[in-house]
């Protein structure tokens, strides 16, 4: 997975190349998921999400995110990519790439 971070706005653009093909008769639909670690708490809270890009192993994503940065203090990001088979929303519904 590429992720390119541009500073100082913190905007991050997403590239997503060579995803698992989960699906059976089409290519994944992949979303990416970004989440934020607290400050001093190891709990992760969900951020946002890209849009789902259907039947693509390879998605450019349109939507960004946009941080707030604080010089000098380390903030911990995650980024889960998810193929997504049904309209739900829930991410346990869907299988992690």
């Amino acid at each position: 997975m590429d992720f390119y971070l541009h500073l100082p706005s913190c905007t991050y653009i997403k590239t997503v190349t060579n995803l698992l093909d989960m699906d059976t008769f089409s290519k994944s639909d992949p979303v990416v998921v970004l989440y934020v670690q607290g400050l001093g708490t190891k709990e992760w809270r969900e951020f946002g999400r890209t849009e789902v890009i259907d039947n693509t192993l390879n998605p450019d994503f349109v939507r960004k995110f946009v941080l707030d940065y604080f010089f000098e203090e380390k903030q911990n990001l995650r980024f889960d990519v998810y193929n997504v088979d049904t309209r739900s929303s829930n991410l346990s519904k869907h299988l992690s790439l």
